[in-house]
């Protein structure tokens, strides 16, 4: 499978398979051995702050989702070890990783998908318009279905839940993908004070873990 060169691979040398990687990677992929290299996590998320700045955000539209998906998508790209995609057995880091955005537009349809490039190098007022543009062709069927293409296995995916109050969720995995990062929002909602929402993540135990979870949502928290 060819990596898009717009995505900006970097294969993963040995001088770049320190610490951590330079076991880690091969052990949770190995092939042959049957094991499940995911782990799923889901917490409650205070979003109070972020929240507000959102509302006094000079820049008109967008929803908090997009809010949130921007200042998340910015947070990821100072934490390599969430940009790293096993293809063809090579690792490779992607320093512009595509996000895929599930849109839920009933039917038999269901789902369309919505892909988002070059968040990682977009100013949040031209992300907003992106975004917006993205979402109306998604939900006009004006857009690709991308589970069956090489986009689908290097994409960061997130998904929104609006409506759902959940407290667990596990996330699909398939065969194949190694390093694919896979994030859900859910419905939001107050208690006393603070504003909290629930946050669903699946990582790939080769490269990350709840404890670079943790290091990134906490560089997250301190954006706002």
């Amino acid at each position: 499978m060819h990596i898009p060169e717009r995505y900006q691979p970097q294969l993963l040398g040995p001088e770049l398979r320190t610490g951590w990687r330079s076991w880690a990677l091969d052990f949770f992929t190995e092939q042959g051995v049957t094991q499940s290299p995911y782990i799923d996590v889901t917490l409650q998320w205070d979003v109070t702050d972020a929240y507000g700045q959102y509302q006094n955000s000079p820049v008109p539209g967008g929803t908090f989702f997009a809010f949130l998906l921007w200042h998340l998508a910015q947070t990821l790209a100072h934490h390599p070890d969430f940009n790293l995609r096993q293809v063809d057995g090579e690792w490779y880091q992607l320093f512009n990783p595509p996000i895929l955005v599930p849109v839920a537009v009933g039917g038999t349809r269901r789902f369309q998908e919505m892909l988002l490039e070059d968040v990682y190098q977009r100013e949040y007022a031209d992300f907003v318009g992106y975004y917006e543009t993205s979402l109306a062709n998604a939900r006009k069927g004006l857009t690709s279905q991308a589970e069956t293409s090489p986009v689908y296995h290097v994409s960061h995916l997130i998904g929104n839940l609006p409506t759902l109050q959940f407290s667990a969720l596990t996330l699909h995995w398939r065969e194949g993908m190694a390093g694919h990062t896979l994030f859900y929002f859910g419905r939001r909602y107050w208690l006393g004070d603070r504003l909290l929402m629930p946050f669903a993540a699946k990582l790939h135990h080769a490269c990350t873990d709840p404890y670079v979870l943790d290091v990134c949502l906490q560089d997250f928290a301190s954006r706002f």
